[in-house]
């Protein structure tokens, strides 16, 4: 970072104590002019030392965080914070590695020291319950209570982890539907890849069915997600069954509920060719319900013995609880 003026300090002292703030309150807080503002608002944001949000004429300037984060991974133990985890702030600012970690601990007024190496120890667990990649959810699917049309059910990662919050791939997820970013999908499908293309491999997968969504939007996560895994395979197609009053299936509490949610909303054309094993795509996974019942609807329209694989990007840590925010 190279060197600022006093003056630029000063801006920058006010846009932490007042900020977001708007360049005009500046001028008039500061008693200086609007171009001398704009000279130092131009250098703090060159260093990055505060962002910029709003739109013209509403523009607002606030102190970024991005330094507040200083420490840096050093130990193999400490690198696996850094590629394994994704803060971010209230304002919507997204930190990455252990200084986004720092930043949580310190938000939360936790240890950092004591957290980290508990986040370590928890990332490991779970990096054991792996197997190329893919954590097998078969025997908690709809809480083990339910008759299984799925051969077995995966997905790459937990969606939340105890206190610590959203997973990696959890924040990825559920930025990447929430705000549409489709870069974040984008990112998304290059890290589940490798591991699909090792389920499609293992389970000689001949065909590939997405679940639909149940909210219309401007940009539909699985259809970007789609575009980015690339898989080639014949599709399935299924709907979602459009009503008055659309009740999105990841916002229902009981098992039940969700259960009669997809039998009745998902439909799945009897009169496609099914001749081989299939892989149901879905973004994240609570209770198994969907996917179960996607499948079950697929073997409807099969004579032949075949064998169906769930997979989800991610999915609960306890015993497929709801996930209601994606």
């Amino acid at each position: 970072m190279k060197k600022i003026s006093q003056e630029a300090k000063n801006l920058l002292e006010a846009i932490r104590l007042y900020g977001p703030i708007r360049s005009s309150e500046l001028v008039k807080k500061l008693g200086v002019s609007a171009k001398t503002v704009h000279k130092h608002l131009n250098v703090l944001m060159d260093e990055q030392l505060i962002v910029k949000s709003g739109m013209a004429p509403k523009v607002f300037y606030s102190a970024s965080l991005e330094h507040e984060g200083d420490f840096v991974a050093s130990t193999q133990d400490e690198q696996i914070i850094e590629q394994n985890y994704i803060y971010v702030s209230p304002s919507g600012e997204m930190f990455r590695g252990i200084a986004g970690f720092q930043l949580w601990c310190r938000k939360n007024k936790f240890d950092f020291e004591k957290e980290k190496k508990a986040l370590i120890q928890k990332i490991k667990a779970v990096q054991k319950m792996k197997k190329d990649g893919l954590i097998s959810a078969k025997k908690t699917i709809l809480s083990g209570k339910k008759e299984l049309y799925l051969d077995n059910i995966f997905f790459s990662d937990f969606y939340t982890l105890d206190h610590f919050g959203k997973t990696k791939l959890g924040q990825l997820v559920y930025l990447g539907k929430s705000s549409q970013n489709k870069e974040l999908i984008r990112e998304t499908a290059r890290i589940i890849k490798p591991a699909i293309n090792r389920l499609i491999e293992k389970y000689d997968i001949k065909l590939v069915c997405y679940i639909p969504p149940t909210i219309d939007r401007k940009v539909q996560f699985l259809e970007v997600l789609k575009k980015g895994l690339q898989l080639d395979l014949p599709e399935i197609t299924a709907i979602k069954i459009a009503s008055a009053t659309k009740v999105p299936q990841k916002t229902l509490r009981k098992l039940e509920d969700r259960i009669i949610n997809a039998q009745t909303t998902i439909a799945v054309n009897p009169n496609q060719i099914i001749d081989g094993n299939v892989l149901i795509v879905d973004d994240a996974t609570g209770s198994g319900a969907t996917l179960n019942e996607t499948a079950k609807k697929i073997r409807n329209i099969t004579t032949g013995n075949i064998k169906i694989i769930g997979y989800s990007a991610v999915g609960s840590f306890k015993g497929f609880e709801v996930i209601s925010e994606v």
